[in-house]
């Protein structure tokens, strides 16, 4: 695994930049790596100014990016160009700090005026301190990320997405691994499985969830560790389903559900690939969880949701369950959201 050092050139708190950083670190160690952090408003501002590259905190910092095998570099963008605390930190690297290190820019900022900022001011400096790779990188427009007050971001579909991307292709070159190109599903090429959940081919989405809770929810804890439920509660002979959807070789989807009282089923593990939202996938597992559900000898559906998850709440509205909470509240003033629907009866003609 390799170790990764991240740059974070926000001069604020709380910082949308930071949020974005914070996003992409969970994915990187959830494939594993090690990633060590330099906040640059962390460091003295007085050596940073007088250049004193010499100074315990900032040669500390330079060590931090000698000793890593990759790099990824985030800053605000205020003036048409990144931050200058990165500008100054920069300055003070030896002339080629980033040699043979793969690096990943990313950018924040309010208007889309600034959007070549990484190609055309920060790509030419790392450039010259010697990086080996520098991935496509992505700017984020700050209407696109959401924070929430003690923590949290929600990403909008039109950031989340080419995050994912940029990050994927980052940790392919990290790894030395081939980007997997990814278009529009043809639904008709779906396969959904049966599985158990410790079964390698859930791994995709049980690491991608807690990725995704940790990030909205500003925490790690017991749910967004997926502990809340032990994994025996998806096997069949506890009552439980575990569905995957394949395309292409690849799980693009899934859920589970698990016993919840002697004629009810719960919905938990909801899943789709960031690649692959939108395009019918959660209305599909949703349907072979109920078709599961049925063949278990469920009679209804029960889930719950988190206030921060409205694509998932629209998700079930849309697939007729029915909201057991007041819709017109503040959904963070409830917490979790629930929902159930009942399953149809299947009829059986008599021969």
């Amino acid at each position: 695994m390799a170790t990764i050092a991240t740059l974070s050139s926000s001069p604020s708190v709380p910082s949308r930049t930071d949020a974005v950083l914070d996003h992409v670190t969970k994915r990187l160690i959830s494939h594993g790596h090690t990633v060590t952090p330099i906040v640059l408003r962390d460091l003295p501002a007085e050596p940073l100014l007088r250049g004193q590259a010499d100074h315990p905190a900032i040669a500390a910092a330079a060590a931090v990016l000698e000793a890593a095998d990759a790099v990824v570099v985030t800053t605000p963008v205020y003036k048409a160009a990144y931050s200058g605390l990165l500008k100054v930190f920069l300055d003070l690297l030896p002339q080629y700090a980033l040699k043979g290190k793969t690096v990943l820019p990313l950018a924040t900022g309010g208007t889309p005026a600034h959007v070549l900022v990484i190609d055309y001011a920060l790509r030419p400096v790392l450039t010259s301190l010697g990086a080996g790779a520098i991935g496509q990188g992505w700017f984020v427009l700050s209407s696109h990320i959401h924070l929430y007050d003690g923590g949290g971001v929600l990403l909008d579909q039109a950031a989340s997405v080419p995050l994912y991307q940029v990050t994927e292709a980052f940790l392919a070159t990290v790894e030395g691994e081939q980007v997997i190109e990814s278009g529009p599903v043809q639904l008709a090429a779906v396969e959904a499985i049966r599985v158990r959940p410790e079964d390698p081919e859930a791994a995709p989405l049980l690491s991608d969830l807690v990725v995704e809770y940790s990030s909205r929810y500003g925490r790690i804890n017991e749910n967004t560790q997926l502990t809340e439920v032990p994994a025996s509660d998806f096997h069949v002979e506890s009552g439980g389903a575990f569905v995957l959807l394949r395309y292409g070789g690849q799980t693009v989807a899934g859920g589970a559900i698990r016993r919840y009282d002697d004629e009810t089923a719960e919905v938990k593990r909801m899943w789709t690939s960031h690649l692959h939202r939108r395009q019918g996938l959660g209305r599909r597992v949703l349907a072979e969880l109920e078709a599961a559900a049925a063949d278990l000898g469920y009679r209804r559906l029960y889930l719950t949701t988190g206030p921060r998850q409205p694509e998932a709440a629209g998700l079930y509205l849309a697939a007729g369950f029915e909201p057991q909470f007041d819709t017109s509240v503040d959904p963070e003033s409830i917490g979790p959201l629930p929902f159930t629907k009942e399953i149809p009866v299947a009829l059986k003609v008599a021969s």
